[in-house]
Order: structure tokens, then sequence, then C-alpha cells
């Protein structure tokens, strides 16, 4: 049986090539998992007029668990504030490495000829850093 690290995606986005190549190359990841549609619709809009509750992530907990490798889980996190802490905080707890993708951020002002102020902003997967927890 081969043993291979997997990464998780818990977040809004489509994983960039650049982002993909460093989970195969940095973190030595083999499989790349997506949350299931339904987990995934979840996630990408989370209501932000009811209070978070435990029982609204247990989908993606028990999705989780039930695909968990025999290697290193890296669980890509980033979404709703309350959600991802929550799902960071779980991940600490269940044996899965949390990671967010940190990103270069380069701006440029372009003052047009009415006076207004056009901004343009570019930004580029720097690396993946994990979480941590305060002690």
């Amino acid at each position: 049986m081969v043993i291979l690290n997997k990464l998780f995606l818990i977040f809004n986005h489509q994983l960039s090539e650049e982002q993909e190549k460093e989970a195969r190359e940095v973190l030595k990841v083999e499989e790349i998992v997506s949350l299931p549609p339904q987990l995934q619709d979840f996630w990408s809009s989370i209501p932000p007029d009811v209070e978070l509750t435990e029982e609204m992530f247990e989908g993606i907990t028990a999705f989780l668990l039930q695909n968990k490798g025999e290697k290193e889980n890296f669980c890509l996190v980033q979404g709703d504030f309350g959600a991802t802490v929550y799902i960071v905080s779980w991940c600490f707890k269940n044996g899965f490495v949390p990671i967010y993708a940190t990103t270069k951020r380069v701006a440029k002002e372009v003052v047009r000829p009415d006076g207004s102020v056009e901004l343009h902003k570019v930004f580029r997967h720097e690396r993946f850093r994990k979480y941590i927890l305060c002690r």
C-alpha cells in the first residue's frame, strides 16, 4: 500500500498552478482532495446572519476524517473568519496540518487626466504557511 501526503481544499477558490506545484514539490503532496459539491457550496456561502455552531461543520469534519490518509494531511483553510478559526482549531485537535496561502501584492496607482486615481492590484502566490497556536 502506498502512503502519501494529502491536501484537502477548504477554501473558495481554485488551486492555481503555482499553488499546486508548491504543494507537490514542497509539501510532498501526492493527492489533492476537494470538498464534495454540497460541502463546497456550504463553505462558499456560510450565512452571515446566523451564529456559527459546531453542528454546521459536521459534514466537513466527517468528510475529513473519512478521507484522512496515513501520512501528513494538510488542510488549506481560508474563508469566513469564524468558520476558518473553527476548522483550524479542529484540525489541530484531530491530527491535520492547517495551512493558508500567502500572496505578494503589487499595487500601482495611475492618475487619470480627469484627476481620478485608478488602482491596479496584482496578487501572486508566494507560499503556503502553517497556522500556529498561541501557547
